[in-house]
Parts: structure tokens; C-alpha cells; sequence
């Protein structure tokens, strides 16, 4: 049986340490370059398996790349069956890291644009997953096939909004919960403040969690406002840790965890792959 499936992208991450960030027109000499799988979905359906069985729906190319990303994906026990290839270029993200742990990072989607809503609908039907995990690193199209798979199957749907972009309302009605960093918060809402997007979002969602860095996260479910804090930690770099915190999240919640332990479960792994080399995860 599979609790999780994500739907989402792999990327192949190609990271440049930098001593800072370049102003525009700026040439900085970096200090170290790593090439490792990487993506939003293939993050979260890795992090996911670490709890509970999970399968990833995701297109990769035909290059060295694509299958470089299967073979993570099947070394971190993700069920890669209805993980495909298709002529052409993989996915691959620039990433720059400072010493702050700090990350700055261009996506190149490539075949993940390929991944379209028959393929997700025909997936999801072998897989029958009780909790379906998608963001928005594919086209927008699959994106709501997935959420009407999922209200339409009595999946439950979590809908990590990244990158930032405007959804319909009937996808975000369906998100259970909707997660999202600070910035894509206030890209939905406007708001001035994390309360006031919380509170927002809460009318258009089933229920949010808005991740606010080395401030935590609000979890709003039913009504209620909880404010976990984040561990005191000095970062040494934070690309991908939004993903873990994602891919925990569902995986306690596929197994029947409340919505503030799990989120509380998903802190707790964040905080270890933040203090953690990406390299070394």
C-alpha cells in the first residue's frame, strides 16, 4: 500500500559556495561546487520514505542526469514505477550558497514541464496513495489534476505552493494543509504580517502552515493558531530544508498524526538537515 505519493520535479542540483551574493554585473569567485539530485518533488518523496512508504509521479530526460535522479530515488526507497523518462534534457537547478547557509536558486524545469495531467490522473489511479504531496515546479494544469484527483478520490491533498504563483480557489480549498514560506504567503494574501496571512489563508484552505524560518511556523487548522518555534541552531545550509520539512509532515500525516505534531515531527528533521552539508544528507 502507498500512504504518499508526490507529484512533483527532480532536478539534478548544480551548487556554487560563494563568500556573497553577486550584485548585478558582478562576477565572485566561488569557494566550492557540488552536483547532487535535487527538486522539490524528488526532495519531499525522499524525505517522505524515510517514514512510510512513498512513490514519486514525476518526468525525468534521457541524459546522465535522469538517471543520476532514479537512482537516488530508489536508493532513498522511493517507488520510482511511475517515474519516466522522455527524450530530452532533466531538470536542473543553480543553486548559491553563502556562508550564512543561505541559498539563492534558478530552476531550469526542462522535462518536468512535461509532466501532464493524464499522466498524474493515471498514476495516482494504480497508486491510490492516501495522501497525495505536490507543489508548483510543474505546470500549473497538472498541478489542479492532481488536487481534483484528490478531492475526487478522498485523498488527502498538501499543497506546498512553491514557487510562488496564483492558484485557482478550487485548489486551495482542496489544500490540507496548504504549506508556505513567508514571501509565497504574502504573494496570496498581501498581508502585512504572518498572523494576518495565516488567518487568510485559513478562510481558503482546509488548513495552513506558513514556515517562517528561524521563526518557526504558524500551523492554523480548525480555527486555532499554533506558533511552533524553530531550534536554535547556527545553519550551515539550508537548500532543500523547506522539502524535508514537507516530506515529514505528510509522512506523520499519512499515518493519522495531528497537523501541529506532525509539523512539530517535520521541525525537529528540518533543523538536523539544515545543520547537516547538503553533500553529506
Amino acid at each position: 500500500m502507498t500512504r504518499v505519493a508526490v507529484v512533483g520535479s527532480a532536478n539534478l542540483d548544480l551548487v556554487a559556495h560563494t563568500p556573497r551574493r553577486p550584485d548585478p554585473g558582478e562576477t565572485v569567485l566561488g569557494t566550492d561546487y557540488l552536483q547532487h539530485p535535487g527538486g522539490k518533488g524528488l526532495n519531499q518523496a525522499a524525505a517522505a520514505a524515510t517514514l512510510t512508504t512513498t512513490a514519486f509521479v514525476g518526468r525525468r530526460g534521457s541524459d546522465d542526469a535522469g538517471r543520476a535522479l532514479e537512482t537516488e530515488l530508489i536508493r532513498r526507497g522511493v517507488d520510482t514505477s511511475h517515474f519516466l523518462a522522455l527524450e530530452g534534457p532533466s531538470g536542473h537547478a543553480l543553486i548559491t550558497v553563502t556562508p550564512d547557509g543561505e541559498n539563492s536558486i534558478t530552476v531550469l524545469p526542462e522535462a518536468n514541464r512535461l509532466l501532464l495531467p493524464a499522466d498524474v490522473t493515471r498514476a495516482l489511479d494504480v497508486l491510490a496513495p492516501q495522501l497525495v504531496l505536490t507543489q508548483l515546479e510543474i505546470p500549473q494544469v497538472t498541478t489542479e489534476a492532481t488536487a481534483r484527483w484528490s478531492v475526487t478520490h478522498g485523498a488527502r491533498l498538501m499543497l506546498n505552493a512553491s514557487p510562488s504563483a496564483t492558484l485557482p480557489e478550487h485548489v486551495l480549498a482542496a489544500a490540507d494543509p496548504l504549506i508556505v514560506n513567508l514571501a509565497e504567503a504574502h504573494h496570496l494574501t498581501f498581508a502585512e504580517t504572518p498572523e494576518g496571512s495565516a488567518n487568510l489563508l485559513a478562510e481558503r484552505c482546509v488548513s495552513v502552515i506558513i514556515t517562517l524560518g528561524s521563526d518557526g511556523s504558524l500551523v492554523v487548522e480548525k480555527g486555532r493558531t499554533t506558533h511552533l518555534p524553530a531550534s536554535r541552531l547556527t545553519p550551515v545550509d539550508t537548500t532543500g530544508a523547506g522539502d524535508v520539512f514537507a516530506g515529514v509532515t505528510a509522512a506523520h500525516l499519512a499515518h493519522g498524526t495531528s497537523l501541529v505534531e506532525a509539523a512539530q515531527q517535520a521541525t525537529l528533521a528540518a533543523a538536523q538537515a539544515i545543520r547537516t552539508p547538503r553533500s553529506s544528507r
